[in-house]
This record gives C-alpha cells, sequence and structure tokens, in this order.
C-alpha cells in the first residue's frame, strides 16, 4: 500500500515521531511508521524497505541519535536510491555526520529545535502539502552514483568585443582612406610659382612608424587538448590499477596517480610526500590487506570540460595484524574527483566513508 509519508526515526525519538505522524494524519496525510505499521510476523527489514519505495516523502527526524544510528543512514540510502524526497527535521542543533551528510546535503532543511514545536509542525505541514502537490522532482535529493546527471560543455556566451570589432575596423578604414584622397586632392590643385624663390616641399622621414589601431581583444574560451579528454573506461582501468598497486604494497605506484596538490580523505590541501608517509604507516599498522569490488560498478560523472571527471564506488576491505590480533572489515564508499594533465590520470580529490562490519 502506497503511503505519502515514511517517517525515519531513531527510537529514542519515538515521541517526536508519534507528534509528527498524529499531525500529519489530522491533515490527511497518510504515513507509515514503524513498528506501528509493521504487519506482525513480518521480516521488518523488507517491510522497511517496501515503505520507503512506495512513499513520496521521507521526513527524517534528525537528531543526535539518528546521526549515529545505521539504520538511519540505510533508511536514507534507500531513499535517495529510489528518488524518494526527503525532508530533514532537525530536532537537534548539531551538524550531520559525513555518511549522512552525502545523502542529504543538497536537501530542504527544517530547524526544529527552537520551542515551541507545534510552531514547526505547522511549517511541516504546508511544505508536504507543497511536495505533494507538485509533481514528483527525480533530483530532489542527492542522487546516486549511477544516477548522477552528466552535464554538456557549456555553451560561450556572445562577447560584445566580438559584436564592435568589424564596425570598429570599417570605421578606421574610412577615415584612412578619406584623408589620403584629401591630401592627394590637396596636392594637386596647389598653383605653381614660375618664379622665384621655390616653394618649399616638405619631404617625409625616410621610416614613418604607424601608430597602432587599438582594438579590443577577442578572448576565446580554449578546450583541452583530444589527449587530455577522459573516457569512462580509462577511469575505470585508473581505479583498478590503484587496488592493484595497494594489493601489491607498491607504494610509488600509489603515490604516482595522485597530483602534486590533493584534497586527501579528512586532512585537507596535502602533497605526495605526506600521502606517501600515510600510505606506508597505514601499511604498517595493518601487514594483512584485501580489497575487492566490481569493475562495473564503477560510476563515472563529467564535469563541464572533458578533462575532469568524478568516480564513485565502493570497496569491500579487510585488513589484520596477526601479532597483535586487531582486524577490521567492511565497506568503504569512495568518491574520487580525477584530471588528467598531459595525458595521464591524477586523483586530485579523495573522500571516503567507512562503514566497518
Amino acid at each position: 500500500m502506497a503511503h505519502d509519508v515514511f517517517l525515519s526515526h531513531s527510537e529514542k525519538d519515538k515521541a517526536i515521531a508519534d507528534t509528527v505522524v498524529a499531525r500529519l494524519e489530522a491533515e490527511s496525510v497518510s504515513c507509515w511508521v514503524a513498528p506501528r505499521d509493521v504487519v506482525p510476523g513480518a521480516d521488518w527489514g523488507e517491510s522497511i524497505i517496501n515503505a520507503i519505495e512506495s512513499s513520496r516523502i521521507m521526513i527524517l527526524i534528525f537528531s543526535k541519535s539518528a546521526n549515529v544510528s545505521p539504520q538511519i543512514k540505510r533508511e536514507v540510502e534507500r531513499a535517495v536510491n529510489k528518488g524518494v524526497y526527503i525532508i530533514p527535521f532537525r530536532v537537534d542543533d548539531i551538524p550531520p555526520a559525513r555518511s549522512l551528510e552525502y545523502f542529504i546535503s543538497t536537501s530542504q532543511w527544517m530547524d526544529a529545535f527552537s520551542p515551541p514545536l507545534e510552531r514547526h509542525l505547522d511549517a511541516l505541514v504546508k511544505t508536504v502539502k507543497s511536495v505533494l502537490k507538485s509533481s514528483p522532482v527525480a533530483d530532489a535529493n542527492v542522487p546516486a552514483p549511477e544516477e548522477r546527471p552528466i552535464p554538456g560543455p557549456p555553451t560561450p556566451a556572445v562577447s560584445w568585443h566580438k559584436s564592435i570589432f568589424i564596425p570598429v575596423v570599417i570605421a578606421c578604414l574610412l577615415v584612412v582612406g578619406s584623408t589620403g584622397w584629401y591630401l592627394a586632392h590637396r596636392r594637386e590643385s596647389l598653383p605653381v610659382t614660375p618664379t622665384g624663390t621655390p616653394t618649399p616641399v616638405l619631404t617625409p622621414p625616410a621610416t614613418v612608424t604607424a601608430t597602432p589601431i587599438l582594438t579590443p581583444a577577442l578572448i576565446t574560451p580554449t578546450s583541452p587538448p583530444a589527449s587530455n579528454i577522459i573516457d569512462d573506461e580509462e577511469v575505470r582501468r585508473f581505479v583498478t590499477d590503484h587496488y592493484d598497486a595497494t594489493k601489491r604494497r607498491n607504494v610509488e605506484d600509489i603515490v604516482s596517480g595522485y597530483d602534486n596538490l590533493v584534497d586527501y580523505l579528512d586532512y585537507g590541501q596535502r602533497d605526495k610526500a605526506f600521502i606517501r608517509n600515510d600510505t606506508v604507516a597505514y601499511f604498517r599498522r595493518w601487514p594483512i590487506t584485501w580489497f575487492s569490488f566490481t569493475t562495473g560498478d564503477i560510476a563515472v560523472a563529467h564535469f563541464a570540460l572533458p578533462n575532469k571527471v568524478t568516480a564513485y564506488f565502493e570497496i569491500q576491505f579487510l585488513v589484520r595484524d596477526p601479532a597483535s590480533g586487531r582486524s577490521n572489515s567492511g565497506r568503504a564508499r569512495q568518491e574520487w574527483v580525477i584530471s588528467k594533465k598531459s595525458g595521464a590520470l591524477k586523483i586530485i580529490s579523495q573522500k571516503e566513508t567507512v562503514y566497518s562490519d
């Protein structure tokens, strides 16, 4: 059964969620909320997935508890993948965790942490009804990687310099031509003195330096050479080669894939020396490393210029230190911005969100 709204909330915020549901249903907005609407005996996870996919809007009760809840992250991720419109209803004044921010950074937030709550509920009802009246918007939230639109090259605006350049040149030619005709005609019409002192004739200097006519410069947008245009399959090979080098623990091959300055993980702008030291420290901490991903799942989103892309993919990992007995496993969502310079791909930004098992 389809519903207008799916309520995503931490069990610690059940009282707020119940209040929101009551207010919406009083306005004839149908809602699905757990555990109320989970059919007895039904699979909990399947019920959640079906309810999200059959709803037009997800209202996320965003709180301190929701911010650290793995269940909330999975629900939001599913809503984004299915194109469900997300309204984060913020009841605590805190920034979202990186894993949540990835999915809801472009959603329209509603702050409801200042009392009274009723005033914020009125605004929420108006927003929900407005969304329900409008047509579904496919890109209302952050799209899944494989659904990201690929913007085409920009159409250069017509420059005013170009529009006036030709008339200016024509005018200059007319002025020069008229002046030459006038001087020639005047010389022919001067009277000739038969006797007496000859009329002096002004002789021009041997060399005449022409005064340049300043015209507006024409600025033509330049495109990168064909050798720097990035192909999707080239990106997938580049990512595969990076993790092959990681499996071989070849630090130099790994570092060679980075640009001279990189927006690196959570460290900000770092150079290759920092990345090399960080990679060496990682291998020392985890003597055994294993990575796996599907090349076909690497999604490539293009920028306006064809020499820059963003690659989105997810890896499975397992790392272990036999000496201490420590280990870690899970999956890591990757977001790489890649540029092509002098025919070679380079990582200029690398961000990841880790989900440990």
